[in-house]
């Protein structure tokens, strides 16, 4: 594997990590906003 090469995976796996860690955080928020929906629904049912 010659230095290009090297350099060109060392990038694609940053840029991996990143969008992983995006993803999961997106999914992670996206979890909580449908969580705090279901309660307001609750709350508007109860009310």
């Amino acid at each position: 594997m010659n230095p290009s090469q090297s350099s060109i995976a060392l990038l694609s796996v940053l840029i991996l990590v990143i969008s992983m860690w995006w993803i999961s955080r997106t999914l992670k928020e996206g979890k909580k906003a449908v969580e705090e929906m279901k309660m307001e629904q609750l709350n508007d049912h109860s009310s």
